[in-house]
């Protein structure tokens, strides 16, 4: 069973800073499966105090995903999450894809 987690949605963020990232998008577009992604996790939903984590690519339908926790989270408020545990999200909610996901290490 997935923990109910929330997660914050960068592109909208982005999106009311007047920022836009091209470059992101393009490799978004271009994710796997097995690819590695960043997600924000946040403590609560009207919280902004949130964590980082690197999170497996295991499908992808269209813009929505699903993936593994690859980082278990040091957050006290993220407790719930242990590495291993499912996550959905979709594109809006991609922080960053580390520079090797495609080589498979998601931490160069």
């Amino acid at each position: 069973m997935r923990p109910s987690v929330v997660l914050e949605n960068i592109e909208d963020m982005r999106t009311r800073e007047g920022i836009s990232d091209d470059e992101l998008r393009e490799t978004i577009r271009a994710l796997r499966v097995g690819d590695f992604v960043k997600l924000t996790f946040l403590t609560g939903r009207a919280s902004s105090t949130g964590e980082t984590l690197t999170v497996r690519v295991t499908r992808i339908n269209g813009d929505k995903f699903l993936g593994k926790l690859v980082d278990g989270p040091a957050l006290g408020g993220l407790s719930r999450l242990r590495v291993g545990s499912s996550i959905a999200f979709d594109r809006g909610h991609i922080h960053s894809v580390p520079k090797r996901s495609f080589t498979g290490n998601p931490n160069p």
